[in-house]
């Protein structure tokens, strides 16, 4: 059942991102029209990076143990690669928020 729930919020997540119209309007978290391929690309890339580490780090250690626990290179390789792509859209989203408010002056 969870995994049901789980296909269909992201294909409807999916069916939204089609549309033209559907910017990163979520209150105060705007961002300008053209960062949101960009912005949409690095999150795809940071849930594919933190679904290759759930699958491939030792069972029963949690994620914030990961950087004290010997995982195997590909799974720092996988935590590594979400550590810069997470940060990369974090400056990229703020970023994009300080543009939104400069251009709303």
């Amino acid at each position: 059942m969870k995994r049901l729930i789980f296909i269909c919020a992201m294909s409807s997540l999916l069916l939204l991102s089609v549309n033209r119209a559907f910017a990163f309007n979520f209150g105060f978290v705007r961002v300008p029209d053209w960062m949101d391929f960009y912005i949409g690309l690095l999150f795809a890339a940071t849930c594919v990076c933190w679904l290759g580490l759930a699958a491939t780090k030792p069972r029963g250690v949690p994620f914030n143990q990961l950087s004290n626990t010997k995982i195997s290179p590909l799974a720092n390789v996988f935590r590594c690669g979400m550590i810069i792509v997470f940060t990369i859209l974090m400056v990229l989203l703020f970023a994009g928020m300080g543009l939104r408010r400069y251009a709303e002056l």
